[in-house]
C-alpha cells in the first residue's frame, strides 16, 4: 500500500513529479511538490469551473462576433 502524498518524503515525491513529466521538479521544494502532484489531472484540483454551477448553457444564444 502507498503512502499518501503529504506523509511522502522529498526524494520520493520528486521522483514521483519527474515520472509523472511536471516541469521544473527538480528546483520545487517540498510544498511545490505536494502542491503540484495534488493538483495533478484525475485529482479534481486541477481544474476549476469557471462558471456558477445553477447556469443553464441552453439560456444563452450564440452571437457571433459581427452581431448578427
Amino acid at each position: 500500500m502507498t503512502k499518501p502524498i503529504p506523509k511522502m518524503d522529498t526524494a520520493e515525491l520528486r521522483d514521483i513529479a519527474v515520472r509523472g513529466g511536471i516541469e521544473g521538479a527538480g528546483e520545487m521544494d517540498r510544498e511545490e511538490l505536494i502542491d503540484a502532484l495534488v493538483a495533478r489531472p484525475g485529482e479534481g484540483a486541477w481544474q476549476q469551473d469557471t462558471k456558477p454551477a445553477d447556469v443553464n448553457p441552453n439560456d444563452y444564444m450564440y452571437q457571433s462576433p459581427d452581431g448578427r
